[in-house]
C-alpha cells in the first residue's frame, strides 16, 4: 500500500533548540547559557515583564533572519530517502505566516524556510528531494487542517499534540506525534515516536539490502555501489558490505540514532580514522560519509574478525599504543580532537561516572541487579575508592596534564580488531576517538569482558605498556589504583543492556537481540558479578596480576 505522508516543518523537521538560546542571548533578551532548550527559553521570557510580545519577537527572528542556525532532525533525511524510495508520497505542511511578528528586517518568512530545505538538500531535482510543489505554508491552524485533508494523506506527522487531536482529523488518519523530549503521554489512536529513524522502522520496517544499496548508490556516487550486504554489526552500528561496480569492498557504518544518543560518532571516527591513516598507522581508510544521513563508508578489511587474543596479538597492540603515543605528541598542539567520551582525566571523573552509572541503573534495573549493586559492587567499590584517595593523596582530585595524555580509541582491543594477511592486525571502530590518560587505555584493555585474557597476557600487557609510558613519572601509581576502579566501571557498562537507550542502539546493531532480550540481560548480570569476583581477586591474592 502506497502512502501519502504529512509532515510538519518547524520544531518536527527543522529544529531551533539550540537557535533560541543563541538568538536570545544576541539579542539582549535573556543573559543565560546558550545550552538552554527551546522550552527553557520559553519559559524564562514569558516570566518576565512584556515576555508574550518578547517571545513573539524571537520566534520571528529565529524563523527568519537566523533559520540558518536550525539544524535537521537526525534522521529525517533517512525517513525522505526511504519513503521516496518506496513509492510513497511525502508532503510538507506548515502554520506559517509570510512575515514574523514585530519584525522591522520584514524576511519572507517562507521564502527562507524554502531556502533553508533547498540547502539541506531536502527540496531539489535529486532522486530523494522533494518538489517545492510538495511543500504548503497555510495562514491559519484551520486551511493547515484542511491542506493535509485535501491532499488525502494517509499519515500526519506533527510535534503539537494538539493539532494531531483536532476533531476535524478523522480517525481513519494515522496520526503520529513527534516527540524528541519523550513529553507526551500516550494517547488513543495516536502514536508517539521520539525519533524518525524509529518512527522510519514504524512505517517501513527494518533496513533490506536493496534500500540500502540504492541509497548508497545515490548518496555515495563516486564509490559506484551495485550491491550492499548485512553484516553482524558491531557494537552499536549497522554495517553493510558494499561491492562497487569495479570491485572494490566497503564497510557502511549507519551510525546509532542521533536523536537518542547525541555523541557525534560519525564525524569523530571518521576524522580520527583520517588523521590515524595519514599518521601511516594500521586503520581502515575512510570512503565517504553523509552526516545528514549518519552514514559513513570505510574501506574493507579483508581478514579474520574473530581475533586470537595471543601473545601475537598483545605485541601488536603494545606497538599500536606506541604509535599513538608518538602520534599524539606531535598532535598535542593542534587543537584537533576533544577529550575521548567519557575520558578518566582524574580519579575524581573515575568516581563521578561510576556513581552516575550506578545511580541510572539503580532508577531501571530488577530486584536481583539492584542487590547485586548495592551489596556486591557497592562495597568493593567504597574500598577501592577508600585505597585510592589514601595512595595518591591530593594528586587523586589533579586532572592530568595534556602532556601526559595520549589520543585513545576509548574502545580498544581484539573485538575492535581485525587480522589481516602476514599476520598483521588492522584497528577499525574510532567512534569515541579523543584525549585521555593512557592508563584508560591500558585498564579498558585489561578488563574489556571480549578480550577474555589470561593472567600470564595480562601481565604481557602491563609490562609492555608501562614500558611505553616511562617517561610519566605517576603512570605507574595511577595505574595501580585506577586499574581496579576501572574494572568496576566496566561492571557497570556490561549492565547498560539494563538500559532502555543502550538496549534500542544494541537492537539497532543486531535485531536478533530483539527477541532474546530477557536471555540477553541474564547473561549480562552473570558478566558483571564475574568481572567484580575477578576484581576482588586481583587485591586479595596477592595480587594475580603483578602491576608494579
Amino acid at each position: 500500500m502506497k502512502l501519502t505522508i504529512g509532515v510538519d516543518f518547524d520544531n518536527t523537521i527543522a529544529c531551533y533548540d539550540t537557535a533560541f538560546s543563541v538568538v536570545a542571548r544576541e539579542l539582549g533578551f535573556i543573559d543565560l547559557p546558550t545550552t538552554l532548550s527551546k522550552a527553557q527559553v520559553k519559559e524564562n521570557i514569558l516570566a518576565r515583564s512584556g515576555g508574550d510580545l518578547t517571545w513573539q519577537k524571537l520566534q520571528g527572528q529565529v524563523y527568519g533572519k537566523y533559520i540558518h542556525l536550525a539544524l535537521l532532525f537526525p534522521g529525517f533525511m533517512e525517513f525522505l530517502c526511504r519513503a521516496k524510495l518506496n513509492g510513497h508520497s511525502v508532503f510538507i505542511i506548515s502554520h506559517k505566516s509570510e512575515y514574523g511578528h514585530f519584525d522591522n528586517t520584514e524576511v519572507n518568512l517562507r521564502d527562507v524556510a524554502l531556502g533553508w530545505m533547498i540547502d539541506k538538500g531536502i527540496l531539489g531535482s535529486g532522486a530523494f528531494a522533494l518538489l517545492d510543489s510538495n511543500v504548503f505554508f497555510e495562514s491559519t491552524r484551520a486551511l493547515k487542517i484542511s491542506r493535509v485533508l485535501g491532499l488525502g494523506c494517509t499519515h500526519f506527522i506533527d510535534d503539537l499534540q494538539v493539532i494531531l487531536q483536532d476533531p476535524l482529523f478523522p480517525d481513519s488518519l494515522e496520526k503520529i506525534l513527534f516527540d524528541p523530549h519523550c513529553s507526551a503521554e500516550p494517547q488513543d489512536r495516536l502514536t508517539v515516536a521520539p525519533s524518525w529513524r524509529i518512527l522510519s522502522y514504524g512505517l517501513f520496517g527494518d533496513w533490506n539490502d536493496d534500500e540500502v544499496c540504492r541509497i548508497a548508490q545515490n548518496r555515495f556516487v563516486s564509490l559506484q555501489v551495485n550491491l550492499a550486504t548485512p553484516k553482524l554489526g558491531r557494537g552499536n552500528s549497522k554495517i553493510f558490505e558494499l561491492k562497487s561496480l569495479d570491485g572494490k569492498r566497503y564497510a557502511l557504518k549507519i551510525y546509532p540514532d542521533r536523536q537518542l544518543d547525541s555523541r557525534p560518532r560519525l564525524e569523530t571516527e571518521f576524522n580520527a580514522t583520517q588523521f590515524l591513516e595519514a599518521a601511516d598507522l594500521p586503520v581502515a581508510h575512510t570512503a565517504a560519509k553523509d552526516e545528514l544521513l549518519n552514514w559513513a563508508a570505510y574501506s574493507w578489511a579483508e581478514g579474520q574478525s574473530q581475533v586470537t587474543v595471543d601473545e601475537t596479538f598483545v605485541d601488536e597492540s603494545i606497538i599500536f599504543v606506541g604509535h599513538l603515543r608518538t602520534t599524539s605528541r606531535l598532535a598535542i598542539d593542534q587543537n584537533r580532537f576533544s577529550s575521548a567520551s567519557e575520558a578518566c582525566l582524574s580519579g575524581t571523573e573515575i568516581i563521578y561516572q561510576i556513581q552516575r552509572k550506578l545511580t541510572s541503573l539503580n532508577l531501571v534495573t530488577p530486584p536481583e541487579v539492584t542487590s547485586f549493586l548495592n551489596h556486591g559492587l557497592l562495597p568493593v567499590f567504597r574500598s577501592c575508592e577508600e585505597s585510592a584517595r589514601k595512595i595518591l593523596s591530593d594528586h587523586f582530585d589533579e586532572a592530568l596534564l595534556p602532556a601526559n595524555q595520549i589520543l585513545s580509541p576509548s574502545d580498544f582491543g581484539a573485538h575492535n580488531s581485525i587480522e589481516v594477511a602476514g599476520g598483521q592486525y588492522i584497528f577499525i571502530d574510532f567512534e569515541y576517538f579523543g584525549w585521555d590518560d593512557p592508563v584508560k587505555l591500558v585498564s579498558d584493555f585489561f578488563w574489556h569482558p571480549a578480550m577474555q585474557l589470561t593472567n600470564k597476557l595480562r601481565s604481557h600487557w602491563i609490562t609492555g605498556t608501562k614500558s611505553l609510558f616511562i617517561d610519566d613519572p605517576s603512570f605507574s601509581k595511577r595505574l595501580d589504583v585506577f586499574l581496579p576502579l576501572i574494572g568496576i566501571r566496566w561492571c557497570l557498562i556490561i549492565l547498560n543492556e539494563f538500559l532502555p537507550s543502550s538496549l534500542a542502539r544494541r537492537v539497532n546493531a543486531d535485531s536478533s537481540r530483539r527477541e532474546n532480550t530477557a536471555l540477553t540481560l541474564s547473561h549480562q548480570l552473570q558478566k558483571s558479578k564475574a568481572l567484580l569476583q575477578e576484581i576482588i581477586n586481583l587485591g586479595t591474592n596477592g595480587p594475580a596480576i603483578q602491576t608494579s
